[in-house]
């Protein structure tokens, strides 16, 4: 939790560092949900664990079945300290949060907009204090603040209201809240059960792995040599090359070498000298463990 320290004086702020174009292309693509016709049934969800301000993937969550079970929740004695509407529409995802503290003496309204491939366009927090200084009925504090795809603030606007009249104040004395912050919807607390989970990472996104794979029996029949040459030779060897734009292997050496045979290295310095790779744009460096456990085993290869 981020707080700004307690009755600090709080005046109207406006930042930009864009274009006003730019910030008016993220206003139409987050239209509010009423202004549009493309909205998708919403989905709605709250965390069930009594979590204030969670993080991203914080508490458990669970999705309700409607919109009047969420209404009959807020309005129960022990109403859910955060809750979220998600609706999609042809342009990204509205999120809609609305975050308090068990003690009531605030309550925090944050819309997010996020775009279609998912990082954040746009965040409208209103935070409402209870507990403002000067003997008023409290402080309404609204922010907008911009993203561009890459997620640096475009342009961020503050407003201070009366919370009765909802009127400006030209400055404030109230214990602020920072609008949570989900740069991303995977970055969503609840978002495991609004997202597909992602597909497993490629451990192998050049290729190396499968053909090194390819090509152990040569390396392996070089440790047979070995063997024979002097029986009872065994342990790890790693061997690190550069694999050029052509797909070549160039300037090889052994990182490391337990086997402890002139034999092995210079035949397997050979033969993987003498692989090809498919070629590739820009050169790429290579670091790959040859593990022989005894004498006459198989070969154990871990990349």
């Amino acid at each position: 939790m981020v707080m700004v320290p307690a009755f600090v004086v709080l005046t109207l702020v406006a930042s930009s560092h864009a274009a006003a174009g730019g910030v008016g292309s993220i206003d139409s693509a987050c239209a509010a949900p009423g202004a549009r016709t493309d909205v998708a049934h919403p989905r709605f969800f709250v965390e069930t664990t009594g979590a204030v301000l969670p993080r991203g993937r914080q508490g458990q969550w669970r999705e309700l079945d409607s919109e009047e079970e969420l209404h009959k929740l807020s309005d129960s004695p022990k109403p859910p300290n955060t809750e979220a509407t998600v609706r999609v529409t042809r342009d990204g995802t509205l999120v809609s949060m609305y975050f308090q503290d068990s003690s009531a003496s605030w309550a925090h309204v944050v819309d997010y907009c996020f775009r279609k491939a998912g990082p954040l366009a746009r965040v409208q927090g209103t935070f409402n204090s209870y507990l403002a200084g000067g003997g008023g009925p409290g402080i309404r504090r609204r922010r907008t603040t911009y993203y561009d795809a890459e997620g640096a603030v475009l342009k961020s606007k503050t407003g201070v209201f009366d919370l009765e009249t909802d009127k400006p104040l030209a400055k404030a004395q109230f214990l602020d809240e920072e609008d949570p912050l989900y740069p991303t919807m995977r970055a969503l607390p609840f978002s495991s059960d609004l997202l597909p989970p992602l597909p497993p990472a490629n451990p192998d996104p050049d290729g190396f792995v499968a053909a090194v794979r390819e090509r152990l029996p040569a390396v392996k029949a070089c440790f047979e040599r070995a063997v024979k040459a002097k029986p009872g030779v065994a342990g790890k060897a790693v061997g690190r090359w550069t694999v050029d734009p052509s797909g070549k292997v160039t300037e090889f050496v052994w990182q490391s070498n337990e086997i402890k045979s002139p034999v092995f290295a210079t035949c397997a310095q050979k033969v993987i000298e003498s692989w090809k790779f498919p070629a590739r744009e820009s050169p790429a460096s290579v670091s790959f463990p040859f593990v022989f456990e005894q004498a006459g085993a198989g070969l154990s290869f871990t990349p």
